[in-house]
């Protein structure tokens, strides 16, 4: 199985899916929390890992993509944190041998609509178009972490 992971501050958006695009598990992990204090952010980064740990024991999964980060300089205490979960996410899979794709924003808009200044909207029709999905997800970060696992789907398939 493949797990795509679209890590954000307040949300953060999974997938899981099989090697036949069959949608598994997914969707928000985090919830909006407004200027959330340090001690949130640490007891968050501890929520993320042991959901994940929970994950990868219950689910076989063999991939992971996770959505490599774009910060401006105005936003650079949310990067902090992010690049905390990442690096907690990543030694995680290593830990667990399981064997991790990194991916660029515009690297995922190209791949999915071949079109690396792909709007979201055109993500999430082309997502839906991928995976027989008969609604438009309901967040574009929803199609990001399901486009994730089709690009990782398909690199040594």
């Amino acid at each position: 199985m493949i797990l795509g992971i679209d890590p954000g501050i307040r949300k953060l958006w999974y997938a899981i899916v099989d090697n036949n695009l069959n949608i598994i598990d997914g969707w928000i992990l985090l919830q909006n929390q407004e200027n959330p204090s340090r001690d949130d952010q640490f007891k968050r980064l501890l929520q993320i890992y042991n959901f994940f740990e929970k994950i990868i024991k219950t689910h076989p999964i063999k991939k992971v993509g996770i959505e490599k980060l774009y910060f401006t300089q105005y936003n650079q205490n949310n990067a902090e944190f992010v690049y905390g979960v990442r690096w907690a996410l990543i030694a995680l899979f290593l830990k667990n041998w399981i064997k991790i794709y990194e991916f660029a924003p515009k690297e995922i808009k190209k791949a999915i609509t071949w079109n690396w200044k792909a709007s979201k909207k055109l993500m999430q029709q082309t997502i839906m178009k991928i995976y027989n999905l008969t609604d438009l997800p309901d967040y574009h970060d929803t199609a990001d972490a399901l486009g994730i696992c089709f690009i990782v789907r398909n690199i040594d398939f």
